[in-house]
């Protein structure tokens, strides 16, 4: 079996859980629903009805244990919740703020310029967990699974999956995501200028293509949903543009559960580390010139 596919996300997570013994806390997810598992996956509203039913079918087969795989589904709930609650944030910053007086000013070197950006643009992969943990106080088996998936996204060139992303801007930012040994999760941000360059001093300039990818990505943070769903025709030949990042197509072609859906949000809490940073500079900076 290839690594890093989403078997090996199962199999990852079911040794971790093995290794480490049940939860108690885990336990008893499922009695906050009354309609038990089925009720857990309905409640991510991101899954259209389809893919939830094949969830569903790709649960009842797994060989997690019913305690483990109910807390995974009960804090896939909760972190959702508790991320899309946030959106509020982007939205009023998004609505003071725009794009291109933002990226003039991350492109001034007086102000913040190419070498602070491609210092900005770097997050160690122990701290997507530590954000789910921390940030969102969710501490149970689901972290076992998310760290599979970061290792996941950071090799997720070598599962040749097709692109995980729905909507241009979550798509155009996926496309510029990698990963560096040394820097961890990484966009490449900023380019060595060869002629103003020694061998002593290294001279960055801003990459402003891929400034602007990411800043389409960040003024999107504002919704009007957390993840986009990808055109979908309907019975009645209507286009179904709900809050979903719709695994179906991978799960049909698989008997056992997907983990895109885990993929995207890991790649917007990254994207929003890098947002946040950014948005209170440009906050502090502009309160500044006020006073």
């Amino acid at each position: 079996m290839p690594r890093f596919k989403d078997n090996w996300v199962v199999d990852r997570a079911l040794f971790e859980y093995v290794s480490g013994g049940s939860c108690a806390c885990c336990s008893a997810v499922g009695l906050f629903n009354p309609d038990g598992l089925k009720g857990l996956i309905n409640a991510v509203t991101d899954l259209e009805t389809d893919a939830a039913n094949a969830e569903l079918k790709a649960a009842q087969q797994s060989p997690w244990p019913p305690e483990f795989r109910d807390c995974v589904w009960g804090d896939r709930v909760r972190l959702r919740h508790k991320m899309k609650k946030e959106m509020v944030n982007y939205k009023e910053f998004c609505n003071e703020y725009n794009k291109e007086d933002l990226e003039d000013w991350l492109c001034n070197e007086e102000e913040f310029g190419a070498e602070k950006l491609k210092k900005l643009f770097q997050m160690p992969r122990s701290e997507v967990s530590e954000i789910i943990e921390h940030r969102y106080r969710i501490d149970t088996h689901f972290n076992t699974v998310m760290a599979a998936v970061i290792e996941q996204v950071q090799h997720f060139k070598d599962t040749k999956y097709d692109i995980d992303s729905r909507g241009i801007y979550e798509i155009g930012f996926e496309k510029i995501l990698s990963f560096d040994r040394r820097a961890g999760f990484v966009i490449p941000i900023a380019t060595k200028n060869k002629v103003k360059s020694t061998s002593d001093n290294a001279v960055y300039e801003i990459k402003r293509e891929v400034l602007s990818t990411f800043l389409d990505m960040l003024y999107s943070l504002s919704g009007p949903k957390l993840l986009a769903r990808g055109p979908k025709s309907t019975k009645d030949g209507d286009e179904d543009n709900g809050d979903a990042d719709d695994p179906e197509m991978d799960i049909e072609k698989s008997s056992g559960p997907s983990f895109r859906s885990d993929r995207r949000v890991i790649r917007l809490i990254i994207a929003r580390y890098w947002a946040d940073m950014i948005i209170k500079s440009y906050k502090k900076a502009n309160e500044n010139v006020v006073n």
